[in-house]
């Protein structure tokens, strides 16, 4: 079995090995004459079969060991590499690149799978930043641990006010004489000042404290949310190597710069991005770059320039290829758009330079005359497009006859924190990403122009599209005859508008995603979390943007599916990791637990659709685990698959015994056995429901 899990350790190895050589290599063709390099790739190639035999992957092991075996003879002789032979070395490692990463994600068997489950990433922290992080957590701690002087005021302050509530109902209060009465106003008062003291000190402690705490914590928020980006300079090796690798295999020779390296951004945004621009660096060493031949004759350097540029632009980040080639043929792009059935020959001439560019980012349509292996399949811009897309982004394309074609691609800082606008509609709150908006203003009913549904309004000489914001969510609402606050989105002639109810102003969030067991909803991003922990919707401004052009509502989904849920009880981390791997794999929702005791808590709380347990474990074991189970009379009826590596018979009959509904053996193991059974007892990993 192999889940992406089991070789996290691995990958990272293997990236970092693969970054290593490639890097090597191109120094190589670039001119590098060190007599180390050759002896060091000798050794990366050598470490990097070790550890794919170690995890058992042959494929990438017996290419590794090639690698060792060409290189074997120049360490051995200490000669340099010949120049014509290193680009057959990178595209070597290239081939290597793709089998790691597909080893990272294993297709699907049937067309009806569930989708696998994100492969764990892994990026280097500075050890600056952890500190930085650790001092903000203990000194949040230490802040949040002087709240307790608060916490003992208000305790003085309830004794206070029960000491104060006996005296008003005592009967000194109403009928004593006079020296009564003085005593008990006197005793009164001193109980109320008691009070009222206690609650000052209260207040300053709380007002203090909290005041502190809350800035450590947004230090701390911010502190954390620094560990998740990652420079841009990341991108250089791979998108360096694939620059090289093109140019090899077509004869073509490149140079390759990146400027903006020290330009920062999350993650996951930056994995995404790094894939797109790997199909535009190879789409501009085959289509921009002329043969050195040409080059020569057009005056310029038989090298090639490419040039990927990386800026910062407030909460967004601009990424630009380009290359000083030819330029973008309109002509043979008008040709091929004839040819692919796109437009007519009447309809080719109407289109302008802006039209056949975007031409370009179609998925399926290529320019070149021939399928090689860099091109012509119609597969690389239209993913650069589709990246946008779903990095709520846009992408662009520019050319200059003779001189060059120029991609661009911008796209948010970070899907996971982002500044937005809190705001209210139909009742509801939800929070609109504040990149997205350009303007907001308060609009009387006279400033609408309605034609059905929706309506028109005049901005900064623009009549810009508008609907009200619970239109676009479904939901019908008398919209005229009412002053609207309305949130403008786009730029230019792409800007439309949404109606508010009311906007309480801007603020930083952390976006979470849904939860798997909660379906796809349309226009929906993720959530935020309130001060009380109420769930807040963010919506998707480049859905919701083109939901405001079409004027039309959301279509209501009939039927949902819900995930079933498995709970894994093993004191093994790997096992869990493992066992978890496959079924989240499979569809199914997963809760771990590393002990029975702690698996009989969350049962309690929640049942599962089936316990997956361990034999031996400390403390509960697994046959004292099942035998609990089969005691409890709502719980007995639960389905519980013991895995253990005890395969003997015995063991089997004392599962059989304590009521286990299926044993597996650990060296036994067979996944695809293991799922049938998990389906057979659970009901399947989904679960059809309707909607209400």
């Amino acid at each position: 079995m192999n889940p992406p899990g089991v070789f996290s350790h691995f990958q990272v190895e293997a990236r970092e090995l693969l970054e290593q050589l490639s890097q090597g290599f191109v120094s190589l063709q670039e001119g590098g004459e060190d007599p180390q390099v050759v002896p060091q790739l000798f050794r990366w190639a050598h470490t990097l079969k070790g550890a794919a035999q170690v995890v058992k992957q042959a494929q990438l092991a017996e290419m590794a060991h090639a690698l060792e075996d060409a290189l074997a003879p120049y360490r051995a002789q200490g000669a340099p590499l010949p120049r014509e032979s290193v680009g057959e070395f990178l595209k070597l490692v290239g081939q290597m690149r793709g089998v790691l990463e597909a080893v990272g994600s294993p297709a699907p068997s049937t067309p009806e799978a569930a989708p696998s489950a994100p492969a764990r990433e892994t990026v280097r922290v500075e050890l600056a930043a952890l500190d930085e992080l650790l001092d903000g957590v203990a000194e949040a701690v230490v802040q949040l641990g002087g709240l307790r002087q608060s916490v003992e005021a208000v305790g003085q302050a309830r004794r206070a006010s029960q000491g104060l509530l006996e005296l008003l109902t005592a009967p000194a209060a109403s009928s004593a004489s006079p020296a009564e009465h003085a005593r008990w106003l006197s005793r009164t008062l001193a109980v109320a000042d008691a009070l009222h003291s206690a609650l000052s000190r209260a207040g300053r402690w709380l007002d203090g404290g909290l005041g502190k705490a809350e800035n450590e914590l947004t230090r701390l928020r911010d502190a954390s949310h620094a560990l998740r980006l990652v420079p841009a300079s990341s991108l250089a090796q791979p998108l360096e190597l694939a620059a090289h690798e093109a140019a090899a295999s077509l004869g073509k020779r490149v140079s390759f710069e990146l400027e903006g390296e020290d330009v920062r951004l999350d993650g996951h945004v930056l994995a995404a991005v790094r894939q797109a621009l790997l199909h535009v660096v190879r789409n501009a060493v085959d289509h921009g770059l002329e043969e050195p031949e040409e080059r020569l004759s057009l005056g310029k350097p038989v090298q090639g320039r490419l040039c990927v540029r990386v800026e910062r632009c407030g909460a967004r980040v601009r990424f630009s290829c380009e290359d000083d080639g030819r330029g973008v043929d309109l002509a043979r792009v008008r040709q091929a758009a004839v040819e692919h059935g796109l437009v007519t020959e009447g309809e080719a001439e109407t289109l302008d330079e802006q039209a056949l560019l975007e031409l370009l980012f179609r998925a399926g349509f290529s320019t070149a005359s021939e399928v090689t292996d860099v091109s012509g399949r119609g597969v690389g811009l239209d993913v650069l497009r589709e990246t946008a897309r779903e990095l709520k982004g846009v992408a662009s394309a520019t050319s200059r006859p003779g001189l060059g074609t120029r991609f661009t691609l911008e796209v948010p800082v970070s899907l996971i924190s982002q500044e937005v606008l809190e705001a209210e509609a139909g009742g509801q709150r939800l929070l609109l990403p504040l990149d997205a908006l350009t303007a907001s203003v308060r609009l009387p009913p006279e400033s609408f122009t309605w034609t059905g549904a929706h309506a028109t309004f005049v901005h900064e000489g623009q009549a810009v599209p508008f609907l009200p914001l619970v239109t676009v969510l479904g939901r019908a609402e008398e919209a005229r005859n009412r002053p609207w606050s309305v949130a403008v989105l786009g730029q230019g002639a792409e800007q439309v508008a949404v109606g508010l109810d009311r906007m309480y102003g801007i603020r930083r969030v952390v976006v979470k995603p849904l939860p798997p067991s909660v379906p796809a909803l349309p226009l929906v991003a993720g959530a935020s979390f309130d001060a009380q922990g109420e769930p807040v919707l963010v919506l998707d401004a480049v859905g919701l943007a083109q939901r405001v052009r079409q004027g039309s509502a959301l279509p209501a989904a009939p039927r949902t599916m819900r995930r079933r849920s498995i709970l894994v009880i093993d004191d093994s981390v790997t096992t869990r990791m493992l066992e978890q791997s496959i079924l989240e794999s499979a569809g199914y929702a997963v809760a771990l637990a590393a002990s029975g005791e702690e698996g009989m808590e969350q049962v309690l709380k929640s049942p599962p659709a089936l316990i997956i347990v361990d034999v031996e474990m400390p403390g509960m074991s697994g046959l004292e685990f099942t035998r609990r189970l089969r005691a409890h009379p709502s719980l007995a009826a639960l389905p519980v698959i013991m895995v253990s590596s005890l395969g003997t018979e015995e063991a089997r009959r004392r599962g059989k015994e304590v009521g286990v509904s299926a044993y597996i053996v650990k060296g036994e193991f067979d996944q695809q056995g293991f799922l049938d059974t998990v389906a057979r007892l659970s009901g399947g990993p989904e679960e059809r429901r309707t909607a209400p």
